[in-house]
């Protein structure tokens, strides 16, 4: 828990993860930087040891690192989100539940928290990625995750109709999918614009489906890319359009050629990738977008 004399924070953030903790030190800064008071981070049993990257931050009390080792498949990611729910129930005002390839900050160059203030008569707020490719790179460079990728998917691609959420832990109830919540009194969260907005039914396609797609797409990608279709597509939000001027999550599923790689042998994730190219399919460089480039030094009031 944060340190006792800190206060409360306004903004925490949740997130699991394995066996990234070359990553952790810049998510966690570039989130201190843009507002977030404390980070819950759940360890899905690491091998690269985490604990020692995270020390200087827990020590301060600005991390809580949390063990967890139930495995993958038995809903390790829910089942931790509920556990921080209730952690944070009288922490924090709001909490964030993203993961370590995804960045959430404001395009408005104002810090979360000050964005955050006209939602409170909400108990959530969904947030929509822009999802970045490996902008040409084929092996891991010593920079920043936020520098060395700048090329994305168009803003109204369909894998960007995804959304996280940040939510009022007091009037959260539970986890219905790591991407959206159910709300006491059965209230709904609002997107950007302050529009209510629910989610409709999970679906995904046949296996046999996505096998099809996944073999014609090594052939006709430049057609099949221009298509209208996620063939990873759970809970989506009834709402048309993507909206990012406010608040936003840069996505960064796949990195380099050679991250990629490294991160699909884990055995957590084996089932992602079966059936279709996710590399191919999430490596979108259409659009170059250094928005994040320097992005906390500009941050007003930073």
């Amino acid at each position: 828990m944060p340190a006792q004399n800190l206060p409360a924070p306004y903004l925490a953030v949740c997130a699991i993860f394995r066996d990234e903790a070359a990553y952790l030190e810049e998510w966690v800064r570039f989130h201190q930087a843009v507002g977030v008071g404390h980070c819950y981070l759940y360890d899905n049993q690491s091998t690269d040891r985490p604990e020692s990257v995270l020390a200087p931050h827990v020590a301060a009390g600005q991390v809580t690192l949390i063990p967890w080792p139930t495995p993958w498949h038995q809903g390790a990611q829910r089942q931790a989100y509920a556990d921080c729910l209730a952690r944070a129930r009288r922490q924090c005002r709001w909490l964030a539940f993203i993961d370590l390839d995804e960045f959430l900050f404001s395009p408005s160059g104002r810090p979360l928290p000050e964005v955050l203030r006209r939602f409170e008569s909400a108990p959530g707020v969904v947030v929509h990625w822009q999802v970045y490719g490996s902008s040409g790179h084929a092996s891991k460079l010593d920079a920043p995750v936020i520098e060395r990728f700048t090329r994305r998917a168009p803003t109204t691609w369909v894998r960007n109709r995804k959304v996280k959420s940040i939510v009022d832990p007091r009037r959260t109830l539970a986890p219905l999918s790591v991407h959206h919540f159910a709300y006491a009194g059965d209230a709904a969260a609002v997107d950007e614009t302050g529009r209510t907005v629910r989610f409709r039914p999970k679906s995904r396609f046949k296996k046999g489906f996505k096998r099809l797609y996944g073999r014609f797409y090594a052939h006709l990608e430049p057609v099949l890319r221009r298509l209208p279709v996620d063939p990873y597509k759970g809970a989506d939000i009834d709402r048309p359009g993507v909206r990012v001027a406010l608040l936003r999550i840069n996505h960064y599923p796949v990195k380099s050629r050679q991250e990629f790689l490294a991160k699909a042998r884990l055995k957590k994730e084996r089932r992602r990738y079966e059936d279709l190219d996710y590399f191919s399919y999430h490596d979108r460089n259409e659009i170059e977008d250094k928005i994040l480039v320097g992005y906390p030094d500009r941050l007003s009031g930073s």
